[in-house]
């Protein structure tokens, strides 16, 4: 009788004991999960509070903020014949342009001009790159802004000129946009681009590579696919590939740095 009372006794403390573990296990997980838990809350916290902090920055903090291109004050009035032929036909000639070009950038200035160029780059909504920015930029009827934006642009295309307007400007330009608002509209381009430029240098046939890829976004009619290749063999052709991979591998190593 007593030896199964031991029994028993030895048996119930068994359980007792495999209750106080699974007991203290299933504590344990309820307060990691807790801790997950709390730890995704503050994550998420913080993103918003970054979100934010780069909206502020965007509205008060500098000048990265989209201005308007106004055309109708009375200085504009030597362009006039230009901006007509503008209106009538939606293009100028090289001419016009430069001329438009050179009267506005006079007014904006020319970091001026860059700091609208990137804010018109921008969904302030989402705090993302306009998906629409491209395409608007290269349309067949361009909008007054988006034509001169171009013509501005096409002003970098020589690789001297590009780095130079760079190392004279970049400091303000870092200054003004800041690690999270590079990190939520930039960053994810600029990343995409430097590794299909790396993948490209490391082709052993760059022709062929490039001919299966335009053949490819041809007969697939997916060339937005591949736009961070032909990005790239764009820059070959102008001869500013080098300079520009420079530039963006000098911005990437700027912002990993902060």
């Amino acid at each position: 009788m007593k030896k199964a009372v031991v029994i028993l006794l030895v048996i119930g403390l068994g359980w007792v004991g495999v209750a106080y573990y699974f007991s203290s296990e299933s504590l344990k997980l309820i307060e990691e999960k807790q801790e997950v838990d709390y730890l995704n809350e503050v994550i998420l916290e913080n993103e918003m509070i970054a979100d934010e902090s780069a909206k502020e920055d965007l509205t008060y903090g500098n000048s990265i903020i989209y201005q308007s291109i106004d055309l109708t004050k009375p200085e504009y009035a030597v362009i006039n014949p230009c901006m007509q032929d503008f209106h009538a036909s939606g293009k100028w000639d090289a001419l016009c342009l430069n001329e438009v070009l050179d009267v506005v950038v006079d007014d904006f200035g020319e970091e001026g001009f860059m700091n609208a160029l990137i804010g018109s780059s921008i969904d302030y909504d989402n705090l993302a790159l306009d998906p629409t920015f491209l395409r608007n930029l290269f349309s067949e009827r361009p909008s007054l802004a988006n034509a001169l934006s171009l013509g501005f642009l096409n002003r970098y295309r020589n690789p001297g000129n590009l780095q130079q307007t760079f190392d004279r400007y970049k400091a303000d330009l870092f200054k003004s946009i800041t690690k999270s608002l590079y990190q939520k509209v930039f960053e994810q381009q600029v990343d995409e681009l430097l590794s299909a430029h790396e993948e490209i240098s490391g082709q052993n046939n760059k022709e062929a590579f490039f001919e299966d890829l335009y053949f490819k976004a041809d007969t697939r009619n997916i060339h937005r696919q591949y736009w961070k290749y032909t990005f790239w063999k764009r820059r070959e052709i102008e001869k500013n590939d080098k300079v520009l991979y420079a530039i963006l591998t000098e911005v990437k190593n700027h912002y990993n740095e902060q």
